[in-house]
C-alpha cells in the first residue's frame, strides 16, 4: 500500500491574463500626477516612496506584454510570494507603465476597483531594490498609489490581494 502524497501548499490562484499593448513613450510623473485621470478615476493620492523612486522614470519602446494576475489564497510576505513566482529575477515587472495601463483598465480590467489591494514588485532606477508597488481605489473612486521596500518587515498582504507579474 502506499502512503498518501502530501497535499501542495498553493499561495496564489491564477485568475487572470491581460494583453498590454507596446508603447512608445511612457512619462512616469505625467500619468501618476495628483489629481490627474487614469481610467476615468482620480488619482488621489502618490505615496512619498514612489514619488522617490519611480515618479522619474521615462520608458521608451516599451513592448507588448501578457501581464498575469493572481489572488493570494493566504496572508503572505514578500519573501514567500518571491518565492512562489520563481525567485527575485522572475519575480518583477519589467516595466512602470505595465502597472498604469493595469490601472487604466479600471473596472474592465484585473485590478481591483473595490479598496482592496493591487500590487506588482518593480526595481527601482534609483536604488535598484525590489519594491512593492501598490494601488487601490477608495470609497470615493479616487485612486492611490505607493511603494514599499522588499522584503518589508510589517507588511504582509491580506488574502485576496491581487498580485500581477509579467
Amino acid at each position: 500500500m502506499r502512503a498518501p502524497k502530501r497535499a501542495e501548499f498553493r499561495l496564489l490562484n491564477p485568475h487572470s491574463r491581460t494583453n498590454a499593448p507596446p508603447i512608445k513613450k511612457f512619462i512616469s510623473a505625467h500619468a501618476f500626477r495628483e489629481g490627474g485621470r487614469i481610467g476615468g478615476h482620480t488619482l488621489i493620492a502618490v505615496g512619498w516612496n514612489f514619488s522617490d523612486h519611480f515618479l522619474a522614470i521615462v520608458e521608451q519602446n516599451v513592448p507588448e506584454a501578457t501581464l498575469k494576475g493572481w489572488t493570494l489564497l493566504h496572508t503572505a510576505g514578500d519573501t514567500s510570494i518571491i518565492q512562489s513566482l520563481g525567485g527575485e529575477q522572475k519575480a518583477p515587472l519589467s516595466f512602470l507603465t505595465y502597472v498604469y495601463h493595469l490601472m487604466e483598465m479600471g473596472e474592465n480590467g484585473p485590478c481591483y476597483v473595490n479598496w482592496q489591494s493591487n500590487f506588482a514588485y518593480l526595481r527601482s532606477p534609483i536604488d535598484h531594490r525590489l519594491w512593492a508597488i501598490h494601488w487601490s481605489m477608495n470609497f470615493e473612486d479616487e485612486w492611490t498609489i505607493g511603494a514599499v521596500l522588499v522584503p518589508h518587515p510589517y507588511v504582509g498582504w491580506p488574502p485576496g490581494a491581487r498580485l500581477f507579474g509579467g
